[in-house]
C-alpha cells in the first residue's frame, strides 16, 4: 500500500493551504541555536488550555477469533493469484512480470464459486480483489473490495480487520471523504491497544479535514509528544501542521513557540520570516531585531525595506556602525537599496553617529546632490564646518540657498557667516549675519555675531596699523 503521506494527500493539502506559508531552501542552523533556546513542544502551555483528548486505543486486547480453515484447492488457487501478482525470483529471472489483470481473471473465476466458500475464504477472495484493484489504480473498486473484507467480521482475524479499517480510512482521506475516513478511524481505534506517533499524525489531519480543530491539534500534539518522549525531534510537517492550526485560531503565542522549534530544528528562511513577523506582532521588539540581524547574517534579507528596518533598529539600539555597514553594503555593494537622497542621508547620518566623519561626508555629498531642496546641503555645510573645512562649508551653504526650499534659510546664513568669520572674511560674515537677522528666530543670535564680527574686524585693522 502507499505510505501514509500519499494516502492522505487530499487531507494534508488542506492543511498546507490553511497555513499559507512559503517553502524555502534550508540554511545553517547555527544562528538559530544562538537565538532560540533549546525547548520541546511544550506549547503544552497553550495545548493544556484546550481540553480535547487525542483518540484513545482500546483498554485491552480483543480475544482471538476461531476461524475456519482454508481448503487445499482454495490455497492452490490463491498461490496462482499470488504468483501472477508477485512472481518469484526464479520466475522473474525467466522473464515473468507482475500481471494484475491475469490475477484478476483468476480471482473472478474463483468468485464464481463464492457461495460455496466458508466465511474466511471469502475474506481472502475480497482481500486479493482489493490488492489487484489497487495495483490497477482503481480506487473505487479497491475501497469496495476492502469494505467487503471487513463486512465478513467476525470471520477474520482481529489484526486483519483493524488493518483494513485503517486502510479504508486512508483511502477515504485520499478521496476527500473525511467523514467516512474518521468513522473508520474510530472503529479502528477500538480494535488496537496502541497508536503510534505516525498514526496520530494521520488522525490529526483527518480531524482537520472534518473542521475539528481541537481534535486535530490534540492528536498532532500527541504525535509530537511521543517522538519527544523517545528522544526524537518531531517531523517538520507535524510542526508545520501544528503551527497552521494555532495560526488559524489566532493563537499567536503558541504559533510562535512552534515556529521557534522549526527555526531551531529545520532552519529554513521561510520560518525565519515567520519568526520575525510573530515577534513584531507580539511586541517583542528586541527579539524582532535580533531575528532580523540573524537573517541578515545568513543572507536572508533581500529587500530594501528589510535592510532599512534593520538599520533603523541598530540606530535605535545605539549601534550606528552596524547600521552604516548594513546600508553601505546594501547601497554600494549589493545594489539592493536604491541610492536615493533619503537612503544616502540615512547612511551618512549612520556614519556620522559612528564617528566615521570622512565616510559620512562622502555620502552626505551624494545625498545633497540628489535632494529636491537645499536642506541636505545645509546639513553638509554644518558637517564640513565642524571639521574646520570652512571653504567647503561656505560652498555647501551657498548650494543650499541656490537649491532653495529650505526650512530655515536664516540658519544657513548663520553657518555661512560663521565659516566666513573663521576665514577672517569679516565683510562677508557680517553680510551673512545681517541676512540671518531678518528672520525673527535668528535675530538675537545673528545680531550678537554681527557685533562680534564688527569688533573683530576693527581689532584686526588696529593690529595692522600698529
Amino acid at each position: 500500500m502507499k505510505n501514509v503521506k500519499s494516502m492522505i494527500s487530499g487531507t494534508f493539502k488542506k492543511s498546507l493551504l490553511a497555513s499559507a506559508l512559503l517553502a524555502a531552501p534550508a540554511v545553517t542552523g547555527f544562528v538559530a541555536y544562538q537565538l532560540v533556546p533549546s525547548q520541546t513542544l511544550l506549547i503544552a502551555g497553550s495545548a493544556q488550555a484546550q481540553n480535547t483528548q487525542p483518540m484513545q486505543p482500546a483498554a485491552q486486547k480483543l480475544d482471538p477469533r476461531r476461524l475456519p480453515g482454508l481448503s487445499q484447492s482454495f490455497i492452490e488457487d490463491l498461490q496462482e493469484v499470488s504468483e501472477a501478482l508477485d512472481p518469484s525470483e526464479e520466475a522473474v529471472a525467466e522473464g515473468a512480470k507482475s500481471d494484475p489483470r491475469r490475477a484478476l481473471q483468476i480471482v473472478n473465476e474463483m468468485a464464481e464459486d463464492l457461495g460455496d466458500y466458508n466465511p474466511y475464504e471469502k475474506v481472502m477472495v475480497y482481500t486479493y480483489y482489493g490488492s489487484i484493484y489497487y495495483n490497477l489504480e482503481n480506487t473505487e473498486k479497491t475501497i469496495e473490495s476492502f469494505e467487503n473484507v471487513i463486512a465478513q467480521s467476525p470471520n477474520l482475524p482481529v489484526g486483519t480487520e483493524a488493518q483494513y479499517l485503517y486502510t479504508l480510512a486512508q483511502l477515504y482521506s485520499q478521496e476527500d471523504q473525511p467523514q467516512k475516513a474518521l468513522n473508520y478511524l474510530k472503529r479502528w481505534s477500538k480494535m488496537v491497544t496502541s497508536i503510534s506517533a505516525e498514526q496520530y499524525a494521520v488522525i490529526a489531519q483527518v480531524f482537520y479535514a472534518n473542521d475539528d480543530m481541537d481534535a486535530a491539534l490534540a492528536n498532532m500534539l500527541e504525535a509530537s509528544r511521543q517522538y519527544e518522549a523517545a528522544g526524537k525531534i518531531p517531523k517538520e510537517e507535524w510542526l508545520g501542521f501544528t503551527r497552521a492550526v494555532y495560526y488559524t485560531r489566532e493563537d499567536f503565542p503558541a504559533t510562535l513557540e512552534v515556529v521557534e522549534l522549526l527555526v531551531r530544528h529545520y532552519p529554513k528562511m521561510s520560518y525565519w520570516r515567520q519568526l520575525v513577523g510573530l515577534y513584531y506582532e507580539l511586541g517583542r521588539i528586541d527579539d524582532y531585531y535580533r531575528a532580523l540581524d540573524s537573517m541578515y547574517v545568513m543572507g536572508g534579507l533581500k529587500k530594501e525595506a528589510q535592510l532599512r528596518t534593520l538599520a533603523g533598529g541598530f540606530i535605535d539600539k545605539d549601534a550606528p556602525y552596524k547600521a552604516a555597514k548594513v546600508l553601505d553594503k546594501g547601497i554600494n555593494e549589493d545594489k539592493i537599496v536604491a541610492p536615493t537622497s533619503k537612503n544616502l542621508e540615512l547612511l551618512a547620518n549612520s556614519w556620522r553617529l559612528a564617528q566615521e566623519t570622512d565616510k559620512a561626508l562622502v555620502e552626505m555629498k551624494r545625498a545633497a546632490a540628489k535632494a529636491e531642496d537645499g536642506d541636505l546641503y545645509f546639513n553638509l555645510a554644518r558637517l564640513l564646518f565642524s571639521r574646520d573645512q570652512f571653504a567647503d562649508a561656505i560652498a555647501a551653504g551657498n548650494n543650499a540657498l541656490k537649491k532653495g526650499g529650505l526650512s530655515r534659510p536664516d540658519s544657513v546664513h548663520l553657518t555661512i557667516g560663521q565659516a566666513e568669520l573663521s576665514r577672517n572674511n569679516f565683510d562677508a560674515a557680517i553680510e551673512s549675519f545681517k541676512k540671518a537677522a531678518k528672520d525673527e528666530r535668528s535675530r538675537k543670535f545673528a545680531t550678537q555675531w554681527t557685533s562680534y564680527a564688527e569688533s573683530e574686524k576693527k581689532r584686526q585693522e588696529a593690529l595692522k596699523d600698529s
